[in-house]
């Protein structure tokens, strides 16, 4: 049986009709539905271009092939495109193929508004959109509307699913249920083979002082202004720690002004967008790793900082409670906590290295092998719920 994956993410393709990727869905990710499924067909936005970027790569291959959806950007452009969005991914399903959304996906929500279950689809359940539309970005009435639709839109859609798969163990089980007596399978969509782990935790003899955050800044979603306002914080109280920022994005330059407007520009690092060799490689330099995120599914960042044996300090949003204990977390958007807890655990040796210790044992639970048998598992068992559907 074929297979078609809605994603939301958004990809190139040439006049080759190769299909290009600039970061995430690579050609390995599609190879977790072919241990189950003859071919994966995969719907998503492509934007037609002439010529593949040297930082390009290959998505498509042999038994993936891509179905294009408009190539719209924003709520707006969601809008103007909807009935062909709905054309396109409906004329793809039929009885005798597999569907899987991914989600939180508007498309997809509106792909199958008024269907019910006569897809017999399935869910992967990658994130919240309610806690992205409710974030605190802008808290403009629209992301409010948006939270509540696409909330309600996710239950309706995951009551109607044959099966989920969700990456948290409870997190978007208890927000996002299955009807009773459907399959619902909690499955990490991070899988770290075995060079990302660390052979043994840190030992700290003395205080850390050097932290690296990890994320885009495209969105404000990772709180690095949080960060910012922190460091800037300890360093009125005469405490200096020393952060790496990691990656690029529209509000890269604001969060310069933001360190020079609280005099602690000289504590920061922007390096911008780097390759994932040398993500780790900041990783293994660093004594702390932090992320104050406003919203979280499960995130691969912080797993990887952990496979590294990095003590961490996160935001108790999604599913990081399920990663990190209670000392370890703050709330989100409370910089005056950040920055408390950031000073307590960096001054211990004796806490950073426990946290080390922690943080690579719960790490483990992310190996490629153990997850890929689990995932296959689900796939295997709504490859037989389907059939029995149709």
């Amino acid at each position: 049986m074929d297979v078609i994956v809605t994603c939301e993410f958004r990809f190139y393709r040439t006049p080759d009709q190769k299909v290009w990727t600039n970061s995430a869905f690579l050609y390995q990710f599609w190879q977790r539905y072919l241990t189950s499924f003859e071919r994966v067909i995969a719907v998503a936005r492509i934007q037609d271009v002439e010529t593949a970027e040297t930082n390009w790569q290959l998505s498509s291959g042999d038994n993936v092939e891509f179905v294009a959806l408009p190539y719209y950007v924003g709520f707006i452009g969601l809008l103007r495109n909807l009935p062909k969005i709905r054309q396109v991914i409906n004329s793809v399903a039929t009885p005798e193929r597999g569907l899987i959304y991914r989600v939180p996906s508007q498309s997809a929500m509106l792909a199958s508004f008024g269907r019910g279950k006569q897809y017999g689809y399935a869910l992967e359940v990658v994130g919240d959109p309610f806690d992205v539309f409710n974030a605190g970005i802008t808290n403009g009435l629209l992301d409010k509307i948006l939270a509540w639709v696409s909330y309600q839109g996710l239950k309706r859609m995951a009551n109607n699913a044959l099966g989920s798969c969700y990456v948290t163990k409870e997190y978007l089980q208890r927000r996002y249920p299955v009807a009773a007596g459907a399959l619902s399978v909690g499955c990490s969509d991070i899988e770290l083979p075995l060079n990302s782990f660390v052979t043994q935790s840190k030992t700290y003899s003395k205080a850390g002082n050097t932290l690296v955050f990890v994320g885009s800044f495209a969105q404000l979603y990772k709180g690095p202004d949080l960060l910012i306002q922190a460091i800037g914080q300890l360093k009125k109280q005469g405490k200096l720690y020393h952060v790496t920022m990691l990656g690029g994005g529209l509000y890269l330059n604001d969060m310069k002004s933001l360190a020079v407007k609280l005099d602690c520009s000289e504590l920061f690092h922007f390096v911008g967008e780097v390759g994932h060799t040398q993500v780790i490689q900041y990783l293994d330099n660093a004594d702390l790793f932090v992320m104050p995120s406003r919203t979280e599914g499960l995130p691969r960042a912080l797993i990887e900082a952990m496979a590294r044996g990095l003590p961490c300090i996160a935001s108790s949003v999604g599913g990081i409670p399920e990663l990190l204990d209670h000392d370890y977390l703050v709330k989100s958007n409370n910089w005056q906590q950040l920055a408390e807890k950031l000073d307590v655990l960096l001054s211990s040796p004796q806490s950073l290295s426990e946290a080390s210790r922690q943080n690579l044992l719960r790490s483990k639970n992310y190996e490629y092998d153990l997850l890929a048998s689990q995932r296959e598992a689900f796939y295997q068992s709504y490859l037989q719920l389907k059939k029995e559907f149709s």
